[in-house]
């Protein structure tokens, strides 16, 4: 994951906090454990975000490479023993030149419309999605700041199938078969469509199931009406476009409200 500008800020912070204690020393050795351990701790924490800027290529990977070296000579100094004038001179660099060199590039990468785009996708999703849904929607939007728009539109299906299949395992095949028996007795469109064959007795077969099937039997199992199974169904067909070629082009925005009815009609309507 790339870090936020505000992560970078705060972790700049701290090493601000920490220069006075060091100042303080002079020249002797840093004997206090805390002081020691907050200074490793700076350290490791800027190697993961690095890792994460280094990944998505917002700053220029020498400068991160200078930082890096910096930051690993500041981690290893302070498990051992070390002065603080020397443990200063690996981070008084830091605190001198990452605002301008690293918090600022991140600020104007998170200002970009690909970037706005992307995270409002994943807003339309929070305190909603579990860690396996999740990892689907924060795929969709990276694939957004790629300008991957078909990809996104397929991740996001792919989060609320996620969802479906939980809700169906949480319910069990019994109540998933007895859903099936339900939409065979209807007879009238969509349920004619459901056969005695769409029933399941494990996750292998949940898993290869149709998701057209799904949303049918879904009426039954969470008690959602004809117009969302309507909604659902589009958003399937748009789904579907999207994985084989054609002259449509999905734009952020379509992506945006694809989310947007995602979450409204599936997440907020299948519990799990």
């Amino acid at each position: 994951m790339v870090p936020t500008s505000e992560t970078l800020e705060a972790l700049l912070l701290r090493a601000k906090d920490a220069a006075p204690k060091l100042r303080r020393l002079k020249g002797a050795e840093v004997t206090q454990s805390d002081l020691k351990a907050e200074l490793a701790g700076l350290g490791k924490e800027w190697l993961k975000m690095s890792q994460g800027l280094r990944n998505e290529a917002i700053i220029d990977s020498a400068r991160l490479a200078d930082f890096d070296s910096l930051m690993q000579e500041l981690v290893s100094s302070s498990s051992n023993r070390a002065r603080a004038s020397a443990l200063l001179k690996k981070l008084d660099p830091f605190i001198d030149r990452a605002f301008v060199e690293i918090v600022v590039p991140v600020i104007q990468h998170e200002g970009s419309p690909r970037q706005v785009a992307g995270r409002q996708v994943q807003s339309a999703f929070i305190a909603q999605a579990t860690t396996d849904e999740a990892a689907y929607i924060e795929e969709a939007a990276r694939c957004i700041t790629v300008q991957c728009h078909r990809a996104a539109l397929m991740m996001l299906w792919a989060a609320g199938i996620a969802r479906l299949h939980a809700a169906i395992m949480n319910k069990g095949f019994k109540a998933f078969n007895g859903a099936v028996d339900a939409a065979i007795a209807r007879k009238s469109p969509p349920f004619h469509r459901i056969k005695e064959s769409a029933k399941i007795s494990s996750l292998a077969e949940l898993q290869r199931s149709k998701d057209a099937d799904l949303l049918i039997v879904g009426m039954e199992l969470f008690s959602y009406d004809l117009q969302v199974y309507q909604e659902l169904d589009r958003l399937l067909g748009i789904r579907n476009d999207s994985a084989h070629p054609g002259m449509a082009k999905p734009t952020a925005l379509d992506v945006q409200q694809f989310a947007s009815k995602v979450s409204s009609y599936l997440f907020e309507k299948v519990p799990v």
